[in-house]
């Protein structure tokens, strides 16, 4: 994921922009935000042998063996896009 300094009041983050967080090795399958407004990434390895999923946000990166254990985490500290906790 790169870091991009976006210079609007609210970052225009969708689950369409998810394409934007993916890199050569890592696919984005889905965006969440921080409670600051702030994007979270939850990412599928394109490598099998590597660990699987990989939740970025900020410059802070978490890595797990299943998308269950990401969601979990995810669900745990943060927000959907629409605005509601999942």
């Amino acid at each position: 994921m790169f870091h991009r300094f976006i210079y609007q009041k609210s970052a225009p983050v969708s689950q369409a922009s998810a394409k934007d967080f993916s890199t050569k090795k890592y696919t984005c399958v889905r965006l969440m935000r921080t409670k600051r407004d702030k994007p979270v990434a939850i990412l599928e390895s394109n490598d099998m042998k590597n660990w699987h999923w990989r939740v970025q946000y900020g410059f802070s990166c978490v890595v797990f063996p299943t998308y269950e254990e990401a969601m979990r985490f995810c669900r745990e500290r943060f927000f959907e896009l629409d605005g509601g906790q999942e």
